[in-house]
Formats: C-alpha cells, structure tokens, sequence
C-alpha cells in the first residue's frame, strides 16, 4: 500500500514558523528548558496557561530549535478524528477511487509519521472520543488511520505538546485519565512580567518609533485587565502588540505624534473584542473607565 505522505510531498508547505515574538527569559526560559528535558527523557509535556500567555510561540521557538516540523490543531467540539488522522477527498476519489492516492492525512498523521511537533492546543476542550485517537500513536507508536484500514508506525522523532487553559475556563473539560496519564510533565505559564513583555512588544513593532512612556502606557492598560475581578478573559500579549502598533499607524496618518487620545482609540478598536467581562458587567463602560483612569481620556 502507498505511503499517504508520500503522495503529499510535493505539495506540503512545512511550516518551521518564527519564533520572533517570544522572548527567551524567565518563565519562558525555565519553560522551555522543562520542555528540553522533558523531550530528552522521553516524556510528553503539557503547558497550562491563559489565552494569549505565549504557548503557541514557545512551542514554535521548541520545534523550529530541534529543527523538527511544527504542526497543530486547536481542539473544540468541532475537531473530530478526521481532522486529526485524515479522510479521503472527494475530488481525488472521483479520480481514483478510494485508493490510498484519494487520501489526504491529516496535522496529526503528518505530524506523527514524519516525525514533528504537534501542538495539541487547547486539548481540554476536545471531546474524549476525538482524544482517545491520540492514544495508541503516544503509547504504542503506531497510528491506525481508518480510511485506509492500515497501520503506520510512527516516527521515533514525532514529540507531543498538549497546551491548556486553565480548568476554570469556560469550555474547558477535564481530561481522560487516559490522556492525562500519558502527559507527565506540566507546566504553568502565566502572562509574562511587565519588562519581558515590553520587549516582546518592542520586538513586535520594530517599524515603529514608540517612546518607552507610551509603551508603559499600553501594558498600563493591558494589566490593569489582568488584575480586576470583573473580567472574565483579560488582554494578552497580542493585545498589547495590537495596540501599539495601530496607535502608531494613526498616529502616522493623523498629526504624526502618539498622542494619549491615539492610544485609547487604538486601545478602545483592540480591546473592544479582546475583554471578555463577567456576567452583569458592561464591556463599554468598563473600557471608558479604564482608559480614563489610565489615559485620561476616552479618545473621542
């Protein structure tokens, strides 16, 4: 029978990514080196951290630094196995049949036969049925892929990262004891400290001539989110990336300086989607406040 990623080579794009937007320092250092010895001893590793904390970054830094392809699937209800192992597609099978020539894998084939990282991002949101495809490709080394009624083995270079939200998260579920058993090493990361994520920004908008006080003003904003009880998801990284940078593009296009007034209506076109608030709180009038207090203005 024909390797199906044989059939794909020509055409597959492998995406080694940048890792550019991380900064290699404090948690994110101690991080990856629990990642290295993690993958040197043979253990699959799971990072447990908010949305927009920098997990997809350090796992791209990982893999693009062990020289390995760099693929992943954010789970929801809507992932199913297919999406992870592969199906047929239809136009080929009109061609061919169903022939394993008909067959497209799928990130986590791909992934598993070639000998990648896959990023099993938000995998406590995934559904068990769909989890349990993982199992045999991590305990056994050997992926069965239905469509074609045949089984792979996989690479002994393939390495697995699981990235979560914490529990308390809305959508999140707990996960299997199957699943959670075969993930030995967790890591926690949280928003990383004002003066790595400064630099992060600074990396991010290198284009852009941003004086340091208003940078300070933007992770003003961004944290004062992090801290207050009446927001259920806070303002990431690439809140604070976003802000700085369209601030400044506005700036550019109006009277040329980052006025106060430039960042709250760059903050106030961000953040508008970015927060999400507790149940009873007014998002508009939480973000009015904020840039208040922070800008002194609400940028109108």
């Amino acid at each position: 029978m024909s390797d199906p990623l044989a059939l794909l080579q020509s055409a597959k794009v492998t995406d080694l990514g940048t890792s550019s937007d991380l900064v290699l320092e404090g948690q994110y250092l101690e991080a990856y080196e629990a990642m290295l010895d993690a993958h040197n001893a043979g253990l699959y590793v799971g990072l447990i951290g908010p949305v927009g904390a920098g997990k997809t970054a350090l796992c791209r830094k990982f893999a693009t630094d062990l020289g390995k392809p760099f693929d992943w699937v954010t789970f929801s209800d809507l992932v199913r196995p297919s999406n992870l192992i592969g199906s047929f597609d239809p136009t080929l099978v009109f061609k061919f049949g169903f022939d394993p020539e008909a067959f497209s894998p799928g990130p986590f084939t791909i992934s598993a036969l070639e000998g990648g990282v896959f990023l099993a991002n938000e995998l406590n949101r995934g559904d068990e049925y769909v989890l349990n495809t993982l199992l045999d490709a991590l305990e056994e080394r050997r992926l069965y892929i239905p469509a074609l009624r045949s089984w792979y083995q996989v690479s002994d270079d393939f390495y697995l990262i699981a990235a979560m939200n914490p529990s308390e998260h809305r959508g999140t579920r707990k996960l299997p004891s199957a699943i959670q058993d075969r993930i030995k090493v967790w890591v926690e990361l949280g928003y990383p400290k004002k003066a790595t994520e400064l630099k992060i920004v600074r990396g991010q908008c290198t284009e852009y001539e941003l004086a340091p006080a208003q940078l300070e003003l933007i992770l003003g904003l961004v944290e004062a989110t992090r801290d207050d009880p009446a927001v259920d998801r806070p303002a990431s990284i690439r809140t604070s990336i976003g802000i700085a940078r369209l601030a400044a593009e506005r700036a550019k296009r109006q009277s040329g300086e980052v006025t106060n007034a430039v960042l709250a209506q760059a903050a106030k076109l961000v953040m508008g989607q970015a927060l999400q608030m507790k149940p009873g709180r007014n998002r508009k009038k939480y973000l009015d406040s904020l840039l208040t207090r922070v800008l002194g203005t609400t940028g109108t």
